[in-house]
Formats: structure tokens, sequence, C-alpha cells
């Protein structure tokens, strides 16, 4: 024993060093951790019980950088990484705008949204009715209503506005839009024409309900879209959301190869299979979802329902060719494989090394 070893080194510096050592991989401080703390002993003052700050967060920083650090001369392994913080990052954008639509309005029931849309019938047409209730790969849930109006039916938008603002409403100004419409004519000959139009928009409570009426000498429509309005959260969480996804792929990387290169070949082999189809089939909804992160930065405060990033897993097709399902179908399999990726690789411990571990 040395005289900066004397007098005993007290156990609770010693524990203290320990705790600290945590910041490091598993396998690292398997390896060299014992030989750290009895470096750090020797080092420590006599009758010091506690590590000095400077230290402390030496050995913090130094762990983490060791956490996030790579082996050298290994292609494949830095491969890896990115593709891990790429779709960590996506998976990251996505979770950020679930998070997001939880603080935005909840939509009315079936029941209420009814009301809304009579509310803007004003008892014209026939019985209002809503047509959907969700979401499409692009935007959060909707609810859709249509009032089929007739020839006689007198429907009034400007009736339909001020019912709406007695009901505490923000209405927009009236537009006016125009078009055309195909008919059939008593001789089953198709013929064009001019529809007119009024279109306007109502927000209350988060909720935007949008309006739109169309009218001929033969028939008409009323069109209502009811979807929450959004909030200022939305992209910050986005953005959080993909930096701290992006961490953690690299992280989760980086660990999958530090326990790797002390396995044998046979877990190795299995886990490069399993890690490289996870990453294949992880493409395909991480690219739907960089896809979204555009659009929601793109549309942000226009017109019409707020741009989402996790409603690239709303069943329906998104892409140009595949079924409906295939996004949500795919990112479910890609997260099936990486538990497999997982199991496989922290299963079992890896083969010890001359160093024994170190233990809190």
């Amino acid at each position: 024993m040395t005289a900066a070893q004397w007098p005993p080194a007290d156990p609770a510096l010693e524990r203290a060093y320990k705790r600290l050592l945590r910041a490091y991989p598993p396998g690292y401080r398997r390896r060299h951790g014992r030989e750290i703390v009895t470096t750090l002993l020797e080092m420590a003052e006599p009758g010091q019980r506690r590590p000095g700050r400077a230290e402390t967060w030496h050995l913090i920083g130094s762990g983490i950088r060791q956490r996030f650090r790579l082996p050298a001369g290994r292609p494949l392994a830095w491969a890896l990484a990115v593709l891990a913080l790429l779709i960590g990052g996506s998976i990251g954008a996505a979770a950020g705008s679930w998070a997001a639509e939880r603080t935005f309005a909840a939509l009315p029931g079936p029941s209420a949204a009814e009301d809304m849309h009579q509310l803007v019938a004003g008892g014209a047409g026939q019985q209002a009715s809503l047509t959907s209730h969700g979401g499409s790969r692009w935007w959060g849930p909707t609810m859709l209503g249509t009032v089929e109006l007739g020839a006689a039916d007198g429907w009034d938008a400007e009736q339909a506005r001020q019912r709406l603002i007695a009901d505490g409403w923000q209405v927009s100004v009236m537009k006016h839009p125009s078009g055309s419409a195909a008919v059939l004519d008593e001789n089953g000959q198709t013929t064009a024409m001019r529809v007119d139009g009024d279109a306007f928009t109502a927000e209350r409570d988060g909720l935007t309900l949008d309006v739109d009426g169309w009218n001929s000498p033969q028939a008409g429509t009323i069109s209502t879209q009811l979807w929450a309005s959004g909030n200022a959260s939305l992209l910050p969480l986005i953005v959080l959301g993909g930096l701290a996804g992006m961490v953690v792929g690299w992280l989760f990387a980086a660990a999958l190869v530090q326990r790797l290169r002390h396995s044998d070949p046979a877990r190795v082999r299995t886990a490069a299979l399993l890690g490289t189809a996870a990453a294949l089939v992880l493409s395909v909804p991480a690219a739907a979802f960089y896809g979204n992160v555009v659009r929601a930065f793109e549309k942000y405060g226009n017109e019409g329902p707020t741009f989402t990033v996790h409603s690239a897993l709303t069943p329906g097709p998104y892409w140009p060719s595949g079924p409906g399902w295939l996004t949500a179908a795919m990112f479910g399999a890609g997260v099936l494989l990486a538990a497999a990726l997982v199991l496989v690789s922290w299963g079992r411990p890896v083969a010890a090394t001359a160093s024994r571990p170190v233990t809190s």
C-alpha cells in the first residue's frame, strides 16, 4: 500500500466513484471500471469523502462520450449508426407530433357534431348526416357532413353565418366561389352547368368548422368539415422529438456495436441479419414520417386541417402503389425485428474478461 492510500479511502468515496461510473457503457465498466476506481482512490486526498465537482463532471462527460463512441476502422458500424440515427429521428418526430396532438381540442361526439351540422343547414334540405369521422395520411381526425339540397330548398349562407355567430363561433368573411358541374338532361345527355357557391369558416374552443354550399337551379349540396385547429406546440415538439430520436438511435447503435464486439460469431451474424432487416423494413415508414415533417412545416398556419407526422400510419393510400396498410404494417414489423435484435444481442452475458466487474 502506497503512502497516498494511507489512511485507507473512505468506503463512501469508493461507492460514489462506482455510481459515477454508471455513465460509462456496461462493457467498458467491466473491462476498465476496477482500474479507474483504484486510480481515483489512490489520487484522493486523505479524508476525502466525496468526489470533487471537476472530477464528477469529467467522469460523467467521459462516460457519455464513451457511450456515443464507435470503433475506428469499422465502416459497417458507422453505417448502422447513421441508419439508426435517421430512423430514430423519424420515429421521434412522429412521437412528438402525436404528443402535440394530445394537446389539441377534442372533437365532439357524433351527437354534438350532428347538432353543429344541423345548425349550419338550418332545416334546409334532407337530414344532415355525418359521412365520416377519421383522419388522413397527412392530417389528424376530421368529421365530414353533407346535406343534399333540392330545387325548392332555399338555404341561405348568410343566415347560417349568423346562426353560428349567435352560438358563439368566430366566423370568417363570406367567399363566393363558382364552378361547373356535369348534369344529365331529359335526353340522357351530359351538360355542363354553372354552379355558384358560398364558403366560410368558423372557429370556437379550438375547433374549426369549414362550410361550403353549392347551388344550381336543380339541386345543391352543403358540405361541412370539422377539425381540431392545432396550437403552437406542434412544430417545437416535432423538432424536439426528432432530435431526441436521433440521439437514441445513435446510442442504440453504439451500444449494440460495443455489445457485439466481444460476442461469439454466430450471435454477431444473427444480429447483423436482424439489424439489416429492421433497417430495410423501417426505412419505408421513416420516409413517410420525413415526408410528413416537410408537409407539417409547409402547411403550418394554412387553411385546412392540421398536418401531422404520425398520421402517416393512418390506413389508406400513401404511396403511388401498394396497399393502404403498407406503412403501418412495415412499422409494426420493423419494431418487432428491432425487439428481436435486442433480445439476441442482450439476451446472454458476453464472454467474461480478465477484469472483475465493478458493482455498486
